[in-house]
């Protein structure tokens, strides 16, 4: 056997709001941002023309559901067409799974009814079934790739990969899948589909498993450090999670030789990055000097002018100080969101101390207003409603100290 090259994609979630989540995005830079989500598919399809790997394998989530436009559905088969005569190897994924009424349906009212749409290459193989099955690579007869389908969301006690048949010695052989490795140190919440271990994927004998289904790419590494397979990564980046993201994926199969971490090299897809900041504004005085504790954090996670920056405000900050950086931020980058929702004024008081006796008729406007918000906070029984009295008292203390409430 020769040697393989093999470039990987998935993940794009095409469609997808980009208006929505916390980084709130305005509709023009979304309008903007569509235009560059397509575009990091198109500059993936343009390596693949120049390169000409012996396989393309997508295993999953290229649009971000099952129905996606017609707009998104023509302009995506129109880009995988055009990496003809590369072949092509889709598995859908949870988000775009294989269903009687998905785009992936050649028989579906949504594909059918395109009108004069295009239509997938003879090029490309559409997988279908939730059951793996095993295809050939045109003129290389001694390799072959196995895959399925995403349709639904099984029981952890049904592991897919332990039923697999084991592949022929000779030749290699190729796994495409959507589905999450157990224990995988991925960032943020996901949705397990298709659960598997490492273990599972080394028993089941392949020479290399490309996965969908996690955002930020990674190596899938055997017991020995050998690597099994990878996610690529999401090519696009589209959420406060997704600092790092915007990769797609080649990997080098040398004849002979072990797959290991520099048989994997990550390609940059989306031209903007997230830059997601945690400042803490406990301290400072006054807004020049929490300014250039921001100037800081931005100069240390490497920000540029064309990135979009999460900035997430830690801490208590001075009383009568009003930190607004949104907009200066803004100007600067891309795009810039700001959450503060964790910021407490800087007053001095430990709600989780002992409730000191009530004060008496000497006692100030603020004494007795603390001491009755401190008995709340303590009688209160939910995290939720301690958060409201808490809440509560900031803004009586603004009140009452500065004649003003900051809103928070």
């Amino acid at each position: 056997m020769r040697r393989l090259l093999i470039a990987q994609l998935s993940d794009l979630h095409l469609g997808a709001n980009l208006s929505g989540g916390r980084l709130a995005l305005p509709s023009r830079k979304a309008a903007q941002r569509r235009d560059e989500h397509r575009g990091c598919l198109e500059r993936f399809a343009q390596h693949v023309r120049e390169s000409r790997p012996d396989m393309v394998l997508m295993p999953g989530d290229l649009f971000d559901s099952g129905e996606p436009s017609i707009d998104d559905l023509n302009f995506l088969i129109s880009t995988v067409n055009s990496m003809q005569p590369t072949p092509v190897f889709i598995a859908p994924g949870n988000h775009d799974g294989y269903e009687t009424s998905s785009a992936y349906n050649v028989a579906s009212a949504l594909y059918q009814g395109r009108g004069g749409g295009p239509k997938w290459g003879s090029h490309v193989h559409l997988f279908t079934a939730e059951q793996f099955e095993t295809v050939s690579i045109p003129h290389h007869r001694d390799v072959t790739v196995t895959g399925a389908a995403f349709l639904r969301h099984m029981p952890e006690s049904r592991r897919v990969l332990v039923e697999l048949e084991p592949p022929p010695p000779e030749g290699c052989h190729v796994l495409l899948f959507h589905g999450s490795l157990e224990h995988y140190p991925r960032v943020g919440l996901d949705k397990e589909v298709l659960p598997f271990t490492a273990a599972e994927v080394e028993a089941a004998g392949y020479r290399y498993a490309a996965v969908g289904h996690y955002h930020h790419g990674g190596a899938i590494a055997g017991a020995d450090g050998r690597v099994l397979g990878a996610y690529a990564g999401a090519p696009f980046a589209m959420a406060v999670d997704d600092e790092g993201v915007g990769c797609w994926l080649e990997i080098a199969v040398e004849p002979g030789q072990p797959l290991s971490e520099d048989s994997l090299t990550w390609h940059r897809a989306d031209e903007r990055a997230v830059r997601r900041l945690e400042v803490d504004v406990t301290g400072p005085t006054d807004t020049t000097a929490l300014g250039r504790r921001v100037d800081e954090a931005l100069a240390a996670a490497g920000a540029s002018e064309g990135d979009i920056v999460w900035l997430a405000l830690r801490g208590r900050l001075a009383r009568g100080i009003d930190f607004q950086p949104q907009a200066a931020l803004a100007e600067r980058f891309f795009h810039a969101a700001v959450d503060d929702s964790a910021v407490e004024p800087d007053y001095e008081i430990d709600l989780d101390g002992t409730l000191p006796e009530e004060p008496g008729l000497a006692a100030t406007t603020e004494e007795m207003f603390r001491w009755r918000m401190h008995k709340l906070y303590q009688a209160a029984s939910s995290d939720e409603e301690r958060r409201r009295v808490k809440h509560a008292l900031f803004y009586g203390l603004d009140a009452l100290t500065l004649g003003e409430i900051h809103l928070r």
